[in-house]
């Protein structure tokens, strides 16, 4: 399980008991990214069912078919950030031309940090981007090795506890990228247990109507699993929208990440993958037919 906002609902699930309380005896490992879920739990054979934002899954599209998309459970336009450091001239987002710039590789804040830029006037270009892993930029920027990076929380929180608040510039742009969760499985699991996807689509759905009549509580969940500041988990928890479902702006967005990728040359492949047949619809439409709405 990623510890990031946007999987909001797994967290949900699992301190509420959900998973339990729908059928599922669950071992968990949390990984400090989605993509990192995916690469070194899911597909290391490490886990049967994790949750990533949409990107990794998209890339992971080129690669290998061996999993299943089961649902989308969140989407949110504005948890992704840039933080930098007051001290090497950055104020804007346009100051961030010719600066050092962090990201995780191939995942959702690599996506964010290009639309930013883009939004701005500048291109990846213009700046110098560096790969980190998502648990090491706070002490990247802290020591000085970047100017700047493009993640969320528990990350920014942590660059403003290493920086101080006064070095510290956080960049955001609402509605630049409205990115989704992702719950996947993978295809082995699913075969040998197929009521193992219903089983979790349960616990998601008890953890969506659990978030809608239980704002505070859910705030608090948040502040405790990311280990991130109270107000800042009350703030962020407006621009998560619990939305579980299988929707064609799902395909969309997948497809034109996967042309994205291509020109950056972050894939071997130049055809986009066929998304929709690691999609599995059945499951949710037999719980939930109407939030199935993927054109077949």
């Amino acid at each position: 399980m990623p510890t990031h906002p946007t999987s909001l609902l797994a967290h949900v699930a699992l301190d509420q008991g959900y998973f339990a309380a729908n059928g599922l005896d669950v071992a968990v490992s949390e990984y400090p990214s989605g993509k990192r879920a995916l690469e070194d739990g899911l597909f290391a054979g490490q886990a049967d069912i994790t949750w990533s934002n949409e990107l990794p899954v998209a890339l992971a599209g080129f690669q290998r078919s061996d999993f299943r998309i089961i649902s989308t459970t969140l989407t949110a336009d504005n948890v992704n950030m840039v933080v930098a450091r007051r001290d090497r001239g950055i104020a804007r987002p346009e100051d961030l031309r010719g600066k050092r710039i962090g990201t995780q590789k191939g995942s959702a804040v690599h996506f964010f940090l290009h639309l930013l830029l883009l939004e701005h006037g500048l291109t990846d270009e213009d700046v110098r981007i560096a790969f980190f892993k998502a648990e090491e930029l706070p002490g990247a920027l802290a020591a000085g090795a970047i100017d700047a990076f493009s993640m969320r929380e528990p990350y920014v929180s942590q660059a403003r506890a290493l920086l101080g608040e006064a070095n510290v510039i956080v960049l955001r742009a609402p509605r630049i990228y409205d990115q989704m969760d992702i719950m996947v499985m993978r295809q082995d699991i699913l075969e040998r247990n197929p009521r193992i996807a219903a089983k979790a689509l349960r616990a998601m759905l008890d953890a969506q109507a659990f978030v809608a009549a239980h704002p505070r509580e859910t705030a608090a969940i948040m502040a405790r699993r990311l280990r991130i500041p109270p107000e800042e988990a009350d703030r962020m928890l407006p621009d998560l929208q619990p939305n579980v479902s299988l929707s064609q702006p799902l395909l969309t967005l997948l497809e034109s990440e996967a042309r994205w990728a291509v020109k950056h040359g972050l894939v071997d492949r130049r055809e986009v993958p066929d998304y929709l047949s690691l999609i599995d619809v059945n499951d949710l439409k037999g719980l939930r037919p109407a939030v199935v709405t993927i054109v077949r």
